[in-house]
């Protein structure tokens, strides 16, 4: 699974600028209200999302899990505290990152794919969820030595131009759309 991930990367990471805006296009198309938690120029935050994304599944598999779990509870923990990202907004993003894989892939895009993408993504969102939970319980964030070989995750930037006030929680469940 992790493997088909890595491989359809190829062609999505050439396209890392594509990538980003279909995403938040997707994004902000299937909930409006998360807009106002994005600066109102959106080119550092794509370029961040791109990195991170891409960052990530790259080394998924090439090592023990600790460091990037650790550096997703971190990223978790950073958007929540900063930004008041709740779990219920993990489920748009995963949604409009599929939708914006498949657009990017194009006809390499399969349901099979689309089943891989969906379920790194689900591990990747639970670890920042937990970052962010740790935080609501006034737990540390886990703090592991930082191994140099992986990618630099991006830490959230304090919020600078916002395009509105920040975005109300969440109420009841995600939309389908297919």
């Amino acid at each position: 699974m992790i493997a088909t991930v890595q491989a359809s990367c190829r062609a999505v990471a050439a396209r890392p600028v594509r990538l980003a805006e279909e995403f938040y296009a997707q994004l902000f198309e299937m909930a409006p209200q998360l807009r106002p938690m994005f600066p109102a120029d959106m080119t550092g935050q794509m370029q961040s999302m791109a990195d991170a994304l891409l960052g990530s599944i790259r080394v998924i598999a090439t090592t023990d899990g600790v460091e990037l779990e650790a550096a997703l509870h971190r990223l978790g923990a950073g958007h929540r505290t900063r930004y008041g990202v709740e779990a219920e907004h993990y489920l748009y993003v995963g949604h409009a990152l599929t939708r914006a894989v498949r657009e990017v892939a194009g006809p390499t895009y399969t349901g099979s794919l689309s089943s891989s993408w969906i379920a790194v993504y689900q591990w990747i969102a639970a670890h920042m969820i937990a970052g962010a939970e740790a935080v609501d319980q006034g737990e540390p964030v886990e703090q592991a030595p930082v191994d140099r070989s992986l990618p630099v995750l991006p830490e959230p930037r304090e919020p600078r131009e916002r395009a509105h006030a920040p975005a109300p929680r969440l109420q009841g469940s995600l939309p389908r759309h297919g």
